[in-house]
């Protein structure tokens, strides 16, 4: 799964990405900031815990080294209140975990708006589904506020700054 999304070329170092609902899957924030990136994993629950911890024995086994390590930040925080500024972040993954909001009672629309108000322009937010069905049906919502584009289970959407006016 790593793979379809780290792939893209927007992933760079200087890179910003927030993997929104990460739950204790540190795999794909070792993706990223393995290429520069630095990874906000962010989650409301528990599992944040062993995400530290996994984080932290990837680094003693030598999986991953240290500078990689420190561009990942893992927080506890909520998808519909995010603490970031506006427009400071220029990716946000929700890696399978659409269903997890779904399931703890957050409707993906107030998520997606938040995550809105922290992209930057031409920002992307990627969405992984674990069927075709489902993925269409989170398109449907991101593309209320920005065009996307959807290969399978895959979802991509790209902010784009708002027309200038012309008067």
């Amino acid at each position: 799964m790593k793979e379809n999304f780290a792939s893209i070329p927007f992933f760079g170092p200087g890179k910003k990405v927030i993997d929104i609902g990460c739950w204790d899957n540190i795999e794909p924030s070792i993706t990223l900031a393995s290429k520069g990136v630095v990874v906000f994993a962010i989650d409301r629950y528990q599992k944040m815990t062993q995400f530290k911890e996994k984080l932290i024995c990837s680094v003693e086994s030598k999986k991953i080294s240290k500078k990689i390590s420190k561009k990942i930040i893992p927080l506890k925080a909520n998808a519909v209140n995010l603490p970031f500024p506006e427009e400071c972040i220029d990716g946000i993954l929700f890696l399978y975990s659409v269903s997890w909001l779904e399931q703890f009672g957050t409707e993906p629309l107030i998520a997606y708006k938040e995550a809105m108000r922290v992209l930057r322009c031409d920002g992307l937010v990627i969405i992984t589904e674990s069927n075709i069905e489902r993925a269409k049906v989170q398109e449907r919502f991101l593309n209320t506020m920005m065009k996307t584009e959807r290969n399978d289970n895959i979802v991509i959407g790209r902010k784009f700054a708002p027309e200038e006016e012309l008067f």
